[in-house]
C-alpha cells in the first residue's frame, strides 16, 4: 500500500516525463502493429487477387479452349477409319477405294460412345467421270455427322440433303456455276446449294452430295470409304488407344492420323495453357517482389522507431534517476529497502509501458483497418494474440530501459549520495 502511494505520487510529481515515456511506447506499438497488420492485409489481398485472376484465367481458358476447338475444326478432321484391307497409298493417289466399310459399322462406332473420337462423319469418296461436263471429278458423299459428344458442339461439316450438291471452287469457276443453279450429274438434276471457297486441295475439284445420292450414283449401296473423326483425350501421335478401341468395335478396321493437323491442334492448346500459367506466375512474382520491398521497409521503419523509443526511455529514466538521486537517498535513509525503491521505478515503467502499448496497438489496428483492404478477414483471436505480444514486448523493453539506470542508483549508500551535495 505504501509503495502504491509512492508510485502514484511519483507519476503525479513528474507528469510530463511520464507522458513522454508513455507516448514513446505508444508510437512504437502503433507502428509495429500497424505495419504487421498492413503486411497481413497485403498478403490477404494478394491471395484474393490471385484467386480472382485464377477464376478469370479459367474463364479465359474456357474461351481459349473454345477458340482452339474452332481453330482445330478449321484444320479439319485428323482421324480416318478405313478398311484394313485397303491400300491407303492407292486410295490417296486414285481417290477410289477397293475395300469398304459399311454404314452399319459406322453406326456401331457411333453407338459405342468411344471416348477418344468425336464428330464421326461417314464418307464415300471416289473418282467420277462427269460426262455432262466432260470432266474428271471427285464425288464426295457426306450425309452429316452421325455422332457428336456434346449437344452444344457445332458440327464440323454441313449436312447435305438429297438432291443438293456443293461444288468445289475450281469446278464452280471453270463452268461459271453459281449458288442456286441446277446441274446434271449422271442423268439426275441437282441444285447447287453452295459453291465452296478455294482451299488449294482436291476439295476444289470435288462435288459434295448427300451420302445416299453418292452411293446410288456410284453403285455403292450401304458402302463408305471410311469415317472421318476428330481425336480427343489423346496427345498428337499417340493413337494406340484409338487403334485398339476401334479394332474392338469394328473388326478389320484400321486408323490413320493426319499428324500435322493433330499436332497443330495440340500445340494451340499447349500454348493457351502455358500463356495462362505464365500470366499467373508473373502476377505472383510481381506481388512477391512488392511484398518483399514492403516487408523490408516495414522492418526497417518499425525497428528504427522501436530503437528510438528504447533510447528515449533510457534517456528519460536515466535522467529521472539522476535528478532524483537525493530523493532516493532520503527514502533509503528513512528505512525503505533497496528492492522497494527499485520496484518503485520499475512499477512506474511497467504501468506506462502497459498503457502505451495497449493504446498504441489499438491505434495501429484501427489505422490498418482504415488504410488496408481485406482486413475484414482478420480473426479476432489473431488480433488479440498480436496485441498481447506487443504488450509483452513493450513491457520487457521498458523494464529493461528502466532497470539499467536505476540498478546502481538505488544500491548506493544514501549517506554518500547526500554528502556529495
Amino acid at each position: 500500500m505504501k509503495l502504491s502511494r509512492l508510485l502514484i505520487a511519483e507519476i503525479r510529481f513528474r507528469p510530463m516525463s511520464s507522458l513522454v515515456a508513455c507516448l514513446a511506447v505508444w508510437i512504437a506499438a502503433a507502428c509495429v502493429s500497424g505495419a504487421l497488420l498492413t503486411l497481413k492485409a497485403y498478403d490477404l489481398q494478394t491471395d484474393a487477387e490471385v484467386l480472382a485472376l485464377q477464376e478469370r484465367a479459367q474463364d479465359r481458358m474456357a474461351e481459349l479452349e473454345n477458340e482452339a476447338r474452332i481453330f482445330a475444326k478449321s484444320l479439319g478432321f485428323n482421324i480416318f477409319v478405313y478398311n484394313s484391307m485397303q491400300d491407303l497409298g492407292k486410295f490417296y493417289s486414285t481417290d477410289t477405294s477397293d475395300h469398304f466399310l459399311t454404314m452399319e459399322q459406322a453406326i456401331s462406332l457411333a453407338d459405342a460412345d468411344f471416348e477418344f473420337l468425336n464428330h464421326h462423319l461417314p464418307i464415300l469418296r471416289e473418282r467420277y467421270d462427269w460426262k455432262e461436263r466432260a470432266k474428271s471429278v471427285i464425288i464426295g458423299g457426306i450425309q452429316g455427322e452421325i455422332y457428336i459428344k456434346q449437344q452444344w458442339q457445332e458440327p464440323m461439316e454441313v449436312e447435305l440433303v438429297s438432291g443438293e450438291v456443293h461444288l468445289g471452287y475450281s469446278l464452280a469457276s471453270e463452268f461459271n456455276i453459281d449458288k442456286g443453279d441446277s446441274v446434271q450429274i449422271g442423268g439426275r438434276t441437282f441444285t447447287v446449294s453452295q459453291t465452296r471457297e478455294r482451299l488449294g486441295t482436291k476439295d476444289d475439284i470435288t462435288i459434295f452430295m448427300n451420302l445416299g445420292d453418292a452411293q446410288d450414283l456410284l453403285n455403292r449401296p450401304g458402302q463408305i470409304s471410311g469415317i472421318l473423326a476428330l481425336s480427343c483425350n489423346c496427345a498428337a501421335g499417340e493413337i494406340d488407344p484409338i487403334i485398339k478401341g476401334v479394332a474392338e468395335i469394328i473388326p478389320g478396321a484400321s486408323v490413320v492420323e493426319f499428324t500435322i493437323r493433330a499436332k497443330a491442334r495440340a500445340q494451340a492448346r499447349k500454348v493457351i495453357a502455358e500463356t495462362a500459367d505464365k500470366e499467373l506466375k508473373d502476377i505472383r512474382a510481381s506481388r512477391a517482389q512488392l511484398r518483399k520491398t514492403l516487408s523490408g521497409f516495414s522492418a526497417i521503419f518499425s525497428g528504427f522507431i522501436t530503437l528510438v523509443s528504447v533510447a528515449l526511455l533510457l534517456f528519460l529514466y536515466g535522467n529521472n534517476v539522476r535528478e532524483r538521486k537525493n530523493e532516493v537517498a532520503i527514502l533509503r535513509a528513512l528505512g525503505i529497502s533497496i528492492g522497494s525503491v527499485h520496484s518503485l521505478f520499475m512499477a512506474k515503467a511497467l504501468i506506462l509501458a502497459f498503457i502505451g502499448s495497449i493504446t498504441g496497438s489499438v491505434t495501429g489496428i484501427i489505422a490498418a483497418f482504415t488504410v488496408s483492404a481485406n482486413t475484414g478477414s482478420f480473426q479476432l483471436s489473431n488480433l488479440l494474440i498480436l496485441t498481447l505480444a506487443i504488450i509483452l514486448a513493450a513491457c520487457f523493453l521498458s523494464l529493461f530501459a528502466c532497470w539499467l539506470p536505476t540498478r546502481n542508483t538505488a544500491a548506493r549508500d544514501p549517506g554518500l549520495v547526500l554528502n556529495e551535495n
